[in-house]
């Protein structure tokens, strides 16, 4: 496995010799399982694929996956996992939200016998090469991920956008969009769940839980991110003091700021512009 650390996807094979058995799991990444040679037996839950070489399965966040482990026949398949926070942004999230919401919906086995998939399928053999890349990952990090974005465009044109879970979740999204615009306008300011819940003509309690379930995140959390992701941006772009960028971004407290931005990004603000 080539686990990019601080990063947000990896790259991993297993063979027969290697006893390259995947053991029962889950996570809460997007995993795409490659057929390289021989055959492979994967359950996804309670659903069972038999794969020849050439074939794919992807596997949604937090499903239950394994392989069968066959001496007789000799097998090579590789993996390549990636957060979905790679499609942070709100006008991304949708691309991907559903597979969190409702995943079993969403698993899905590639061959090359229909002609978007194969095209999908060439993508994947692309990503696969970069676990044997000799340079560093800062040289190619940004194609890496342009590849998955152009094989998850070609998996949710063809598949997903039509799907009724991705239609509800849309239909949602544009309900509770003019309270997200809000934020993205007001961040600064303070803001409860009263005045976004206004924004949508909603009762505060059914725009919580909407929200919750549309982003994964209550309407507050969803608001400090969005405030240290702004003070970020500032940090780097900027000579402001450390202070004058938290109350910019809607913090009184500086001391409340260091426990958010640490709480999101793993240090301190004055460390994360010394980086």
């Amino acid at each position: 496995m080539r686990k990019m650390e601080g990063h947000r996807f990896s790259i991993g094979q297993a063979d027969t010799a290697s006893s390259g058995r995947m053991a029962r799991h889950r996570h809460e990444d997007i995993e795409i399982v490659y057929i390289k040679s021989g055959w492979l037996t994967l359950h996804v839950e309670d659903v069972t694929f038999s794969l020849a070489a050439g074939e794919a399965v992807i596997i949604p966040p937090n499903l239950w996956h394994w392989t069968e482990r066959s001496v007789e026949r000799p097998f090579a398949y590789g993996t390549v996992s990636f957060s979905t926070s790679l499609f942070n942004g709100h006008g991304y999230r949708r691309l991907v939200r559903p597979l969190v919401l409702d995943g079993r919906a969403f698993v899905l086995k590639l061959s090359e016998e229909i002609g978007w998939q194969k095209e999908a399928l060439l993508v994947l053999r692309e990503l696969m090469l970069f676990k044997d890349r000799p340079d560093g990952i800062e040289s190619w990090q940004l194609e890496f991920h342009g590849l998955i974005l152009i094989f998850w465009n070609k998996v949710y044109n063809h598949l997903y956008a039509d799907s009724p879970a991705v239609q509800a979740y849309q239909k949602l999204y544009n309900r509770l969009l003019g309270a997200v615009n809000y934020i993205h306008a007001h961040y600064m300011e303070g803001i409860s769940d009263g005045i976004l819940a206004k924004q949508v003509n909603m009762a505060v309690g059914t725009f919580c839980r909407y929200f919750k379930r549309l982003f994964g995140v209550t309407p507050i959390q969803y608001i400090n991110k969005y405030r240290i992701l702004k003070s970020r941006e500032l940090l780097v772009n900027t000579e402001r003091k450390v202070s004058e960028i938290a109350f910019m971004c809607g913090y009184n407290n500086l001391s409340n700021f260091n426990r958010e931005f640490k709480k999101y990004m793993g240090t301190t603000p004055s460390k994360y512009r010394g980086k």
